[in-house]
């Protein structure tokens, strides 16, 4: 069964500001878009896509460069995917620190 997806209040601001600044093409979020379809469905994701576990205050969450700089921050429990963040890879990890 496909995992339900739950949405952080700081993934919604972050996919908005995100969308808004234009820096992504339309390719961008379909890409997004494929991933998190991918993650409900458990299936493999591409190794393009680096995903990897985090450390420190990170940990227990994994990470996905849908671009270079942009990454995804998420966690899987037995049955949400839980979106938590979209963005620049220093802006994510500077939440954190």
């Amino acid at each position: 069964m496909p995992l339900k997806i739950r949405i952080e209040k700081s993934f919604k601001k972050d996919l908005l500001k995100t969308q808004k600044s234009g820096i992504y093409a339309k390719n961008d979020w379909i890409n997004l878009q494929n991933i998190i379809a991918d993650l409900t469905l458990g299936n493999i994701i591409n190794l393009a896509y680096k995903r990897h576990p985090l450390k420190g205050n990170l940990k227990g969450f994994e990470a996905i460069h849908v671009k270079h700089d942009l990454v995804l921050v998420f966690r899987i429990d037995s049955v949400f995917l839980n979106l938590i963040m979209l963005g620049k890879h220093t802006k994510v990890y500077k939440k954190f620190s």
